[in-house]
């Protein structure tokens, strides 16, 4: 087309086509559909199929290639006042436009500036950019238009724009817009109120505005909200926030020079204590010797999960190059900014030549750079990362990369799975290392009980050992309540896991020590088509592991903090409805009483005594003495319950011996051991 078409698109509200300052009418509902599809692949040819696609996913019409000729001669009509952009050919149709006509195009192409202001270090400039980009918006983007594609393209520039909204905001607290933020930041977590950030935008734009008591109150209305409508506590972030807000901590305040980007962190101190993980960090040292001594470059990458250690065994093991290493770390919100990391890492003149960049820095001596959490990082640092392999084979380049296992990402693992270098997986600590580290961070023994108990209960985990041997240190008994702090930590690791996982997860910890998936669909009531996904997500995780054809939470303390979700007088009531419910499927009394067991004195249920009765014969001797023991207790068993129950209770604890009490036996047995020898009549007992 030899002129430039007059046409102006709008998919992000308001009229799909304007010609001047008019309306052009499009049609029906599928036929704008077409056009956009169209306008979001401005001046690219599409062909007939993929518009069938577009319009109706897998089910299209058989009339649909026809019913395609027709939407398109109807556009093409629609669309001539307006220079007639719509063009045909052998490979399709094209809207022959320029992209800063599309008001979608437009808004990706200031985000792309914001961004590069960004790295930049240009606030000002980012803001303006960003500014620039939500102002395209007039409405809802595709508003009424239908189709697969319409509906994926929809979902994906909501989220642009929520994610724009939320950056805008954080631009403006860092050049301290903060009192004119509160109103709109107000509105905008009325409307989205599961986004956290945004409710920490809010609560510390009111604390800088000299309002901390409304920046308390908002924390609590967002705490309330999210619970209510998600089931689970907030993440770590925004309840750290709220202990910064009473403690009115400086750093929360305005600072009036914002950094221009993060630059390459200090390298951790070498670990005051470290223990195990002898054979990794011999592996670890070979490369080290290789780079300082013969100048031959390599990659290391480190598999750990959450919590498993791998900042300090990387401390420790490049200790001897601690001068020559760069070391930064990825976050959720560096994913957001391409090529962050490197920049970090390197400088901005890394992101115009990186193969310069780089060479030149080796040139003056063998290098370490690190890059830890790089399952947060942005795909454009990944693509970099991935040449960074490269050069090290030419170059005096030790490159270090770790990740956890989630989030899962597939360029992450497509780009572990071709690395050509040594890919290092953290083991969690044995009984020995166990032993070692209180050694060496306890002032006083903690005996092998307590030993014992830490190992299973965090199954080796080396950040939860620490936060138990820190609790012991302070005097806290060991028990299976997590306290606080504990508990943060876990969640902190765990906030990658999505929600309705989450969810899943919160009802499978009542579940005992194991359970089946059939087992998860009594108590969450959901189909099993829609656990497969949250179970799967899970066991990706390694939060839970497989045990024969039954599941179970790989490590206890994250199970127990999962429960923790449930208030306890809801999980008392949970456990006692678990319980009929696998009492109902003939499940094993064993399973039944764990059960049950886990409500302790608020043990209501009227079925209760007469099931325990019926089956006490098919229970361990344990979980019968202890069931027997708490609904002895209880007010609304009937005088004969009672009876039943004490009889029982007695065969258990005082067994027939064929002898007599004799006359020096204490006067309170006399009864106990009657009660035995009746009870013993119906049949001898087994544990």
């Amino acid at each position: 087309m030899d002129e430039v078409s007059s046409l102006t698109v709008r998919l992000l509200g308001g009229s799909p086509a304007r010609h001047g300052e008019g309306e052009i009418a499009l049609g029906p509902a599928q036929r704008q559909a077409v056009f956009a599809t169209l306008a979001l692949r401005a001046g690219q040819f599409v062909s007939r199929k993929e518009i069938i696609d577009a319009v109706w996913g897998e089910r299209p019409p058989d009339s649909a290639t026809g019913i395609v000729y027709t939407y398109v001669s109807a556009l093409r009509r629609a669309l001539k006042p307006a220079g007639g952009p719509l063009v045909a050919s052998r490979a399709g149709y094209s809207l022959d436009l320029p992209r800063q006509q599309v008001d979608v195009h437009v808004f990706e192409a200031e985000l792309e500036r914001a961004r590069a202001h960004r790295l930049a270090g240009s606030h000002e400039r980012e803001l303006e950019s960003l500014h620039s980009a939500l102002g395209q918006w007039r409405g809802s983007a595709l508003d009424g238009i239908p189709g697969p594609f319409a509906e994926t393209q929809r979902a994906r520039l909501n989220e642009l724009r929520m994610s724009a909204l939320e950056r805008q905001a954080e631009v403006a607290l860092h050049l301290g817009a903060y009192r004119d933020l509160v109103g709109e930041l107000a509105v905008l977590v009325e409307h989205h109120p599961l986004r956290e950030g945004l409710h920490r935008m809010l609560i510390t734009a009111l604390f800088r505005s000299g309002r901390q008591a409304e920046a308390l109150a908002a924390f609590d209305r967002a705490r309330e909200t999210i619970i209510e409508q998600s089931g689970l506590e907030p993440g770590p972030e925004l309840l750290a926030l709220r202990q910064r807000v009473l403690n009115d901590d400086p750093a929360l305040h305005h600072q009036d020079r914002p950094e221009r980007h993060r630059q390459a962190h200090a390298v951790p101190e070498r670990p005051s204590a470290f223990v195990g993980r002898e054979f990794e960090l011999r592996r670890v040292r070979r490369h080290l010797a290789a780079l300082m001594d013969e100048g031959r470059g390599g990659t290391i990458w480190l598999d750990g999960e959450a919590g498993g250690g791998k900042s300090a065994f990387l401390a420790e093991a490049l200790a001897p190059a601690r001068s020559r290493t760069r070391w930064v770390e990825a976050d959720e919100l560096t994913s957001a900014v391409p090529l962050s990391l490197i920049a970090d890492s390197l400088g901005g003149e890394a992101l115009d030549d990186l193969g310069r960049t780089v060479t030149e820095l080796c040139a003056g001596g063998p290098w370490v750079l690190v890059f830890e959490d790089l399952h947060w990082a942005d795909e454009e640092s990944l693509l970099a990362w991935q040449r960074l392999h490269g050069f090290t084979a030419h170059l005096p380049l030790l490159l270090v990369g770790s990740a956890r296992p989630l989030p899962r990402r597939r360029t992450l693992e497509v780009l572990r799975s071709r690395l050509e270098g040594d890919v290092i997986s953290l083991p969690p600590f044995d009984g020995p290392a166990v032993a070692a580290l209180a050694e060496e961070t306890l002032a006083r023994d903690p005996g092998g009980e307590f030993l014992g108990f830490a190992a299973e209960y965090s199954a080796g985990n080396a950040g939860y050992l620490c936060e138990l041997f820190a609790e012991f240190a302070d005097g806290r008994e060991p028990d299976v309540t997590p306290h606080s702090r504990l508990a943060t930590v876990v969640e902190d690791h765990l906030a990658a896991l999505s929600v309705p996982c989450k969810r899943t997860l919160s009802s499978a910890a009542l579940l005992g020590a194991s359970f089946t998936v059939a087992d998860l669909t009594g108590v969450t009531g959901r189909e099993l088509r829609a656990l497969i996904g949250a179970v799967e997500e899970a066991l990706a995780a390694h939060v839970l592991e497989t045990e024969g054809e039954r599941l179970r939470f790989r490590v206890p303390l994250v199970r127990d903090v999962f429960a923790a979700h449930t208030p306890p007088a809801i999980r008392a009531v949970l456990h006692q409805e678990i319980a009929a419910t696998m009492a109902g499927s003939g499940a094993p009394a064993d399973r039944v009483a764990e059960q049950l067991l886990q409500v302790g004195d608020e043990l209501t249920a009227r079925w209760i005594p007469q099931w325990l009765l019926a089956n006490v014969r098919a229970l361990s001797t344990g979980p019968a003495v202890e069931l027997l023991h708490l609904l002895s207790h209880q007010r609304n068993l009937t005088e004969e319950q009672h009876r039943s129950l004490a009889g029982e209770l007695a065969a258990l604890l005082l067994p027939e011996t064929g002898a007599t009490p004799s006359g020096s036996a204490q006067p309170w047995c006399a009864p106990l051991h009657a009660l035995a020898r009746v009870r013993n009549r119906t049949g001898p007992r087994t544990s």
